[in-house]
Order: C-alpha cells, then structure tokens, then sequence
C-alpha cells in the first residue's frame, strides 16, 4: 500500500498503471490521500531550527499545498522517505533565497 510509495514505486512512478481501470484509479487516490496524511504528520510539528523554510513555506494555504506536492514527487519518483524529502526541500529552499 502506502510502503509502495516508500519504496519508490507509487503510482507516479508505476508506467504498468492501466488508467481505464477505475478501481486502480480509485485505489490510487486512496494511496495518495494516505500519504498526504503522513505528510502533515510529519510536518505538524515543524522546527524552525531545522527546517527554517520549510515551516515558513507551510505557513500558507499555497506555500503548504506546494510543499506536499515537492514531496509526493520525491517519495513516489526518487523513492525518498518524507523526512528527506523535506529535508532535500529545505536545502533546495536554501539555495533559492
């Protein structure tokens, strides 16, 4: 399930996916709600020690759903796990400001 992702082959990454299969569509959101959720759990609590721009990124409506977004692409393209995908952002983030 969400471990797929994890792993580098979510359904970002899967080129088998079928897209006339509505149960695999369905079952893919699903997926992608799932790791939206661990997501904010794992950005709910933030530190700006850290993640300085990251936490100031989240801080809007935008900026948060831009954030998910960057990370979905990494776990379920590079097969990164969440924190280093944030962790990755936040150095990106660093370079651009």
């Amino acid at each position: 399930m969400i471990l797929n992702y994890l792993m580098g082959n979510g359904i970002l990454y899967n080129k088998k996916m079928n897209p006339l299969n509505m149960n695999t569509m369905a079952n893919d959101s699903n997926k992608i709600e799932e790791l939206r959720g661990l997501i904010n759990e794992e950005l709910k609590e933030c530190s700006r020690f850290l993640w300085p721009r990251v936490c100031e990124m989240q801080s809007t409506d935008k900026g948060k759903n831009k954030l998910e977004e960057m990370i979905i692409r990494y776990v379920a393209e590079e097969g990164m796990n969440i924190g280093s995908a944030i962790a990755l952002i936040e150095q990106e983030l660093s370079h651009i400001l």
